[in-house]
């Protein structure tokens, strides 16, 4: 069942795309609702879906060397997971894993990778709101917020 496209807004990428193009994404969305310890990516494997997380928290796990996954930052409410599955190789570059239990919008990311190359403005505005989320989160973990 999509998801209802005002809950879109709450989200930087789409909070500036037009009520269409909201509508056209909500068709691609479905509304999920995971326990503790759910693990929504693995680092490596196929990016399949974004997570628009609407409640709870997850945390997000790197392979560094030989050693288990390391917790190099924690995603609340309001923050998108799995954004490389919009970029090329389109896998997973985190492992993310549910700390409480969660509530997440999860949109088809190769029907959302379809969308955005046939609609090139809507490529665009939302490519640009990705990369300036990503870069922020990389000043955040530079800076130890």
């Amino acid at each position: 069942m999509p998801t209802d496209p005002i809950r879109l807004q709450q989200y930087p990428c789409f909070r500036e795309l037009t009520e269409e193009h909201r509508e056209a994404i909500a068709q691609l969305a479905s509304e999920e609702c995971y326990y503790s310890g759910h693990t929504l990516s693995e680092e490596g494997k196929p990016g399949t879906h974004l997570y628009l997380l609407a409640a709870g928290e997850v945390e997000v796990l790197y392979s560094i060397g030989e050693e288990e996954p390391t917790r190099v930052d924690r995603a609340h409410t309001g923050d998108i997971i799995g954004c490389s599955t919009l970029v090329e190789p389109y896998t997973y570059t985190s492992t993310t894993r549910s700390l409480t239990e969660i509530e997440v919008l999860v949109i088809d990311a190769e029907a959302l990778r379809k969308l955005m190359n046939e609609d090139c403005p809507l490529g665009i505005s939302i490519q640009k709101e990705i990369i300036s989320m990503l870069i922020d989160q990389v000043i955040d973990l530079r800076l130890g917020a």
